[in-house]
């Protein structure tokens, strides 16, 4: 008898789960905030910093200086836009920001770990600039998958513009920095029409 209640007990709040499932699925999905700027930036940013290794040398500490002020600088402003686009559409997510910063924090971590690779003699400064865009590639795939779809492309375009670095002798980083813009520039124009389709 008692197992009989328990399981019909468990079978009545069934529905009701899939309907609160239900109801998250579709408070995420609706009226996400669409930042079609921060691609701008970010397109920018990597046709910059990619073309540099090309015309200064992976080794050169103007790469290192670029990357540690337009990094932030990138970051911030990703940051800024995010919260207000965030407080305009009246979702401010907290834990999903975090979810972002950690994502990416996770990424820099990584890179600057790999730099004992290079410290160690176990790797030029060359097959580093390009580990970099590969741990960017499986970044921006995690995010993709875990937290804005738009950036799958992207990560596919990375791995692409890694194998670029790879096997292009001359100009690949620059090559790899125009597919890589190319595609944020298009993300951007997507989001952008998505946007005003929304509004």
């Amino acid at each position: 008898m008692i197992d009989a209640t328990v399981e019909k007990q468990m079978t009545d709040s069934k529905p009701l789960q899939d309907d609160i499932a239900f109801v998250r699925a579709v408070a995420e999905r609706s009226n996400q905030p669409r930042m079609p700027a921060i691609y701008l930036i970010w397109a920018v940013i990597c046709l910059c910093g990619f073309t540099l290794v090309d015309l200064v040398g992976p080794e050169s500490g103007w790469v290192g200086v670029y990357w540690s002020i337009l990094g932030p600088i990138g970051t911030a402003l990703t940051w800024w836009l995010s919260a207000r686009a965030g407080q305009r559409a009246g979702q401010v997510d907290r834990r999903k920001g975090l979810r972002w910063v950690g994502h990416f924090a996770g990424f820099f971590a990584v890179g600057l770990l790999g730099l004992g690779l290079v410290l160690s003699g176990q790797m030029t400064w060359l097959g580093l600039s390009s580990l970099w865009i590969l741990i960017l590639a499986l970044t921006y795939f995690l995010a993709g998958l875990h937290l804005e779809r738009q950036l799958m492309p992207v990560s596919l375009v990375l791995a692409a513009g890694y194998l670029f670095t790879l096997y292009l002798p001359e100009y690949g980083f620059t090559t790899a920095g125009v597919l890589v813009a190319a595609a944020l520039v298009t993300q951007a124009k997507i989001g952008g029409r998505a946007q005003n389709a929304a509004s």
